[in-house]
């Protein structure tokens, strides 16, 4: 198992270099251009779209494995110690608080994007991609915490 899951990381890793490599061998090509407010055109790079999608995935994956084991731990805990059981809920719990204060923090406010002239820029989609937006933010805070809390843990134990 834990081989296997050292693939998929490698395999992960590998792909997503890759993307990075593709995305910035072609920026200079593709003909697609936005117009800026100044009236100049903006050249879109040829692969944004699919890097972005990639970013998607990858952040839905890791939501995905993080909920599944910590149902898993939960499943496993539950009969045996439930005191244990209900300490495996704790990521669960931080993440739908941080996913609910990251929400209430967005603005519901029109945001104005160059070449976009659609309504889901305003209102509820607004807050939920002010919500995307911060919940980076902070699960990037916390992973730094983390990586500097687990080095000071080590040198102390």
């Amino acid at each position: 198992m834990e081989k296997t899951v050292k693939i998929i990381g490698l395999v992960l890793l590998v792909v997503s270099f890759l993307m990075l490599a593709a995305f910035f061998a072609t920026i200079g090509q593709g003909s697609e251009s936005l117009e800026s407010a100044a009236g100049e055109a903006i050249h879109v790079p040829l692969l944004t779209d699919t890097l972005l999608y990639w970013a998607y995935g990858l952040f839905a994956l890791a939501i995905l494995v993080t909920v599944g084991f910590s149902l898993t731990k939960f499943v496993k805990s539950l009969a045996t110690a439930p005191g244990k059981a209900l300490k495996a809920l704790i990521p669960l719990v931080l993440f739908a608080g941080i996913f609910i204060v990251s929400y209430l923090l967005g603005s519901s406010e029109r945001m104005s994007i160059i070449g976009y002239d659609g309504t889901q820029n305003e209102g509820v989609w607004a807050q939920v991609a002010d919500m995307f937006i911060y919940t980076a933010y902070t699960l990037f805070g916390l992973v730094i915490l983390a990586i500097v809390g687990s080095r000071i843990y080590t040198s102390l134990k």
